[in-house]
């Protein structure tokens, strides 16, 4: 017990080391087949830091197509790409929260 005790302390105290701003959903979800987005909205589990968070929308050559910048409110991330072609589309993002934890990562959409 006496061991046991400290070590549940310790982990209390470190779990707001973990709290980087994870990509939790996002509008269009990762894989889906839909007709052309007006908006492509990402939802992290925490408010981000503009000026150190971002994302791109990549056509099938990898060509930026990301429209109008990226506004980020709280921990929404909104791109607004203009009239997307039919093809696949790549987003990639970059998110930094409070704790200054740069994450990357991306996924793909289908537009029909």
């Amino acid at each position: 017990m006496k061991k046991i005790l400290p070590a549940l302390l310790l982990a209390l105290l470190a779990t707001p080391a973990f709290a980087h701003a994870h990509l939790q959903k996002s509008m269009p979800a990762a894989n889906a087949k839909v007709k052309s987005p007006q908006h492509i909205v990402l939802h992290f589990s925490e408010a981000l830091e503009p000026a150190f968070s971002g994302a791109l929308l990549l056509d099938a050559d990898g060509r930026n197509v990301s429209g109008a910048p990226v506004v980020i409110d709280g921990p929404l991330m909104t791109l607004t790409p203009g009239k997307l072609a039919p093809g696949v589309y790549r987003v990639s993002w970059h998110s930094v929260g409070h704790d200054t934890h740069r994450l990357d990562g991306d996924f793909s959409f289908t537009v029909k």
